[in-house]
């Protein structure tokens, strides 16, 4: 795959979700979760301000757990989700691609071909084999590809093989 492909492939997984182009920029991401924690352990101090008075332990015991059940929710919207996603998306990738290399080798498998020079002869159009004999230029390809004949004879040959029936 060429660089400017892969690129595109990459840039349709982050253009699929935009929180997961959100996250491919980890800056932004560090800069987000900071600024949430720092907002959100005001609002509890806040909130423990007017509650009634408790020890140290207490507050602190309280704190930890009021952040601790604010944090999570951000956490799975802003990185487990978004990552969950983008594995999917990366999984679903390489389904996809995994099918097309399977169906490029089957049509790969299919595809028989005649290559090189083939002498034939000028005279009664005999094919010479690998072996060095002549065969019909109708058993030499059907032995050498996949192909197969039907016979007719064309116009001309009708005439000059069966001259009473053909009509001019």
């Amino acid at each position: 795959m060429t660089t400017s492909g892969s690129s595109e492939h990459s840039a349709t997984l982050y253009s699929s979700s935009p929180i997961v182009g959100f996250i491919s920029k980890p800056a932004y991401l560090l800069l987000s979760i900071s600024s949430i924690v720092f907002v959100l352990e005001a609002v509890v101090m806040l909130l423990l301000k007017y509650l009634p008075p408790m020890t140290s332990y207490q507050e602190a015991f309280l704190d930890a757990s009021l952040l601790t059940f604010i944090i999570f929710p951000a956490l799975y919207f802003l990185v487990f989700r978004p990552i969950r996603v983008h594995i999917d998306l990366r999984r679903q990738a390489e389904d996809e691609k995994d099918s097309l290399i399977i169906e490029l080798q089957k049509a790969l498998d299919e595809v028989k071909t005649l290559r090189g020079f083939i002498p034939i002869c000028a005279s009664c159009k005999k094919i010479r084999n690998d072996k060095g004999s002549w065969q019909q230029i109708e058993a030499y390809i059907s032995a050498h590809s996949d192909a197969e004949f039907s016979h007719g004879i064309c116009p001309e040959c009708a005439k000059k093989l069966y001259p009473d029936f053909v009509q001019d």
